[in-house]
């Protein structure tokens, strides 16, 4: 059977659709998740851009502070580091969640991933400026296995917090208060998912600040 450049043929059923209709399909359903994705990217960026030519007050400040709060870190028990690690990446997704219930919330959700992705980028590029390979070894090691999940989940919420608010401002105007009631109870639960993966990234984090403290210590 002779197949065209445009479109293929399913043998069993003849069915004939566009070659790119599954992948079509796959972007336009992950289109927010892409663009939350390119933003945080630009974060991570621009924060280890900001650390590379930080000879400004402001670059000096961001130095000490990350410095500061790692020194903080080293040596602490693992109940603290692990409570440390889950409250400081639950303020995210706290705020993603929150603003996904509120009607003028999506701006904030489209700029949350690239603050992330700055403290990130601010983060790594404090390491390595500093610390050059034993920091990059040390910003593997105990921040970017809790960040990588923290993040994820960021996304994820936002994305869904994007579509709640959308779908919250639709009920309203409809009047649909049975609709929204059973989106919310939906929306709750997603989160409660999300919360359970940073307990997990928190764990992660705990359990490599145990096993590695002690062979690569910066502070």
């Amino acid at each position: 059977m002779r197949r065209t450049k445009k479109r293929a043929t399913i043998i069993s059923t003849g069915i004939r659709f566009p070659r790119n209709t599954v992948k079509s399909t796959v972007l336009h359903n992950n289109q927010k998740l892409i663009m939350l994705t390119l933003l945080f990217i630009c974060g991570l960026f621009v924060g280890a851009l900001t650390i590379k030519n930080s000879q400004t007050v402001l670059g000096e400040s961001l130095k000490s502070l990350v410095g500061n709060y790692y020194a903080v870190r080293t040596g602490q028990p693992v109940l603290h580091s692990f409570l440390s690690t889950f409250g400081s990446e639950c303020i995210f997704l706290l705020f993603a969640m929150l603003f996904g219930v509120c009607i003028v919330g999506e701006p904030i959700l489209w700029i949350l991933p690239f603050v992330k992705g700055l403290g990130i980028g601010v983060i790594s590029g404090y390491l390595y400026q500093t610390f050059t390979l034993q920091g990059l070894a040390y910003f593997s090691a105990f921040v970017l296995p809790s960040s990588v999940i923290a993040s994820a989940a960021l996304l994820m919420g936002c994305k869904e917090s994007i579509l709640a608010t959308r779908d919250l401002t639709r009920a309203l105007l409809k009047g649909e208060s049975h609709s929204g009631t059973e989106m919310l109870k939906l929306y709750i639960l997603r989160y409660a998912v999300l919360f359970g993966s940073l307990l997990f990234g928190a764990a992660l984090s705990a359990a490599t600040n145990f096993l590695f403290s002690n062979k690569i210590n910066l502070f």
